[in-house]
């Protein structure tokens, strides 16, 4: 096959990888506890790690879980995904809005082995207060910033803020709302990345093809000075 036909296939294989697949958690897999702030959360609707064995995240607050919450019971145009929304909790198990949720990411396999995805995004509840914002920072495995991003807390009922996130190395990111008011709803994140299983993307892929196609045909060009090495190698090992 000429070198010029194997750099077409080879581009052909790169178009035509499919688009990374994403994990959605609605949270409406327990049960809601009433939209009512600084109320004790019950156990049921406590949400830490419990995901960590089947989607690789977990949630933390100030109790060290957030709260499910029922956010408005019959209103299908006040939360993303009816009936259950998340919020924060305080370090006395209550309710509180005021307080930062913490998702990070792991290993299903492995729940102690840390996992980085390349995008991450979640949604504001539908009932804007009309001022204020929604804000994310995004963290890698050393706990350095990537990046902050936010969305205003306005609009009319039915639409929300959204923050997401797209760049490689992300471990954990942390969101919360100025106004005290919002709960979040929606959470997304890319395919999740680990240590001791990365894959090189499409383009490395295709570099290296490229790269063991000019290497073979240096090779074959210089069949002599092979051999030559190769009988060097030998007589070292024989000594």
């Amino acid at each position: 096959m000429k070198f010029g036909s194997l750099a077409i296939l080879i581009a052909m294989a790169a178009v035509s990888v499919p688009a990374p697949a994403t994990t959605q958690i609605t949270f409406d897999s327990q049960p809601g506890m009433p939209n009512a702030e600084g109320t004790i959360v019950p156990m049921a609707s406590r949400l830490g790690n419990q995901l960590v064995a089947t989607s690789g995240v977990s949630f933390s607050s100030g109790a060290g879980y957030v709260a499910v919450v029922n956010h408005a019971p019959g209103c299908v145009n006040c939360t993303p995904t009816s009936p259950n929304i998340i919020g924060g909790t305080t370090s006395g198990n209550a309710l509180s809005y005021s307080t930062p949720i913490t998702a990070a990411f792991f290993n299903p396999a492995n729940p102690l082995a840390q996992a980085t995805t390349d995008f991450v995004r979640v949604l504001g509840d539908w009932v804007p207060l009309g001022s204020g914002t929604v804000t994310m920072n995004i963290f890698d495995v050393a706990g350095n910033l990537l990046g902050t991003v936010s969305d205003a807390d306005t609009g009319p009922i039915g639409q929300g803020p959204e923050l997401s996130f797209s760049m490689a190395g992300i471990h954990r990111v942390e969101f919360f709302s100025n106004n005290a008011t919002v709960g979040f709803d929606n959470f997304e994140f890319a395919n999740l990345m680990f240590a001791s299983s990365a894959v090189p993307e499409s383009g490395t892929w295709a570099m290296m093809l490229v790269g063991f196609s000019v290497i073979g045909l240096t090779l074959r060009r210089r069949p002599r000075n092979l051999r030559l090495v190769a009988k060097k190698l030998e007589q070292e090992l024989l000594g």
